[in-house]
């Protein structure tokens, strides 16, 4: 296996924690969102329409905006995807942020390694005043986003977009992401692809930083 020069990293679910944990958070603000997240046990496999997505009967902006619409129904309000994402991350940057990950960031960022950002939906889901504010996305080096690209992942030219980017072959890069399909897609494109529990991220952070040897 080539060794690893570039570090490639979905955001969602990846450097921020996934779904589960903040709705249990939001849920806890909010009481009568409490019986919607245990019923869908969200990002689980309890969750069917979670299942559905990753089946890819349905999309994955699909499924949240779906998640979004019926919470605001609970609070008698219309909620739109951002809406809902905004309350999610409406708390201190240390409840969200995946540290392990971080830490992956900033070791591979001291060690000279390209640093880069992959993703489908930050600006789209934040809204862009709430992305210029995250000193935590500061380290990396190019940021594709396909908010402003328009082609989303698993399109191959998603992935050659953020080698492209990152200025290395696919083949020198180690890529984090929790989507299936996305970890596939990255496979396909020749990138060193991992994917990502939403529940422990510790497993692919040491195996990302075996591949781009770094040590802690």
């Amino acid at each position: 296996m080539t060794a690893g020069r570039g570090l490639l990293l979905d955001i969602g679910g990846v450097v921020l924690q996934g779904g589960t944990k903040l709705m249990d958070l939001l849920a806890d603000e909010e009481p009568r969102l409490r019986p919607i997240v245990e019923r869908r046990a969200i990002g689980t496999d309890r969750d069917d329409r979670w299942q559905q997505m990753l089946r890819s009967e349905i999309t994955e902006r699909g499924y949240w905006a779906e998640l979004a619409a019926e919470l605001g129904a609970a609070v008698g309000q219309r909620w739109d995807t951002r809406t809902m994402i905004n309350l999610m991350y409406d708390r201190p940057a240390e409840e969200w942020l995946n540290h392990d990950v971080i830490a992956l960031m900033l070791d591979a960022k001291a060690a000279g390694l390209a640093l880069g950002a992959l993703t489908n939906d930050l600006a789209d889901f934040h809204g862009t005043e709430w992305v210029e504010k995250q000193d935590w996305l500061r380290p990396f080096d190019v940021i594709v986003d396909a908010s402003s690209t328009g082609v989303l992942k698993p399109d191959p030219r998603a992935f050659t977009a953020g080698a492209e980017a990152l200025g290395l072959a696919p083949a020198e890069i180690v890529y984090l992401d929790d989507m299936p399909w996305n970890v596939e897609g990255g496979r396909r494109a020749g990138l060193q692809a991992i994917q990502v529990s939403l529940t422990d991220a510790a497993p692919a952070v040491a195996a990302a930083r075996a591949r781009l040897g770094l040590t802690r």
